[in-house]
């Protein structure tokens, strides 16, 4: 296999956007997924071909089933530098619509999901949120959903 063929990544930057939590109702002691606790991801991808960067933004929020609102709220940036980044993923100039390689996108998401697990468990330390760590979230399946047409196989 040639140099030019073969894809590489590292992480160059992982920024903690922001991250906001509120105090739980008085009525609710405990949180848990499947209970009464829920997650929702939501993701922001860019590419740089001329720098070979993929930086992808994750947003994480957890919600109460009974609380009409977002208790924790978490964004990190992770900055990622791809060596023959054009092997993996082109941009349409026209439509500007990416086209990305489904398995090196589900790495890199299941990078980010792990990567805000941590500051997830770091912020929310000593709270009832706490316990309820990120679960863990199959990547494959999350690129699925996030990109439907736009993932190439």
């Amino acid at each position: 296999m040639s140099d030019k063929s073969v894809v590489s990544v590292k992480i160059l930057e992982v920024n903690e956007v922001s991250f906001s939590m509120k105090s739980l109702p008085e009525n609710i002691h405990e949180v848990e997924f499947g209970k009464n606790l829920q997650y929702g991801l939501g993701f922001n991808l860019s590419v740089d071909h001329k720098s070979n960067i993929f930086r992808i933004r994750i947003l994480v929020n957890y919600s109460v089933n009974s609380v009409n609102d977002i208790m924790v709220s978490s964004e990190v940036d992770v900055v990622f530098k791809v060596k023959n980044l054009n092997n993996v993923v082109k941009v349409d100039e026209l439509t500007k619509k990416m086209d990305i390689q489904n398995e090196f996108l589900s790495t890199l998401v299941g990078v980010c999901i792990g990567t805000s697990r941590g500051v997830l468990s770091t912020k929310t330390k000593g709270t009832p949120f706490a316990k309820a760590p990120l679960p863990i979230i199959n990547s494959k399946d999350v690129v699925s959903k996030m990109m439907g047409v736009q993932v190439k196989k």
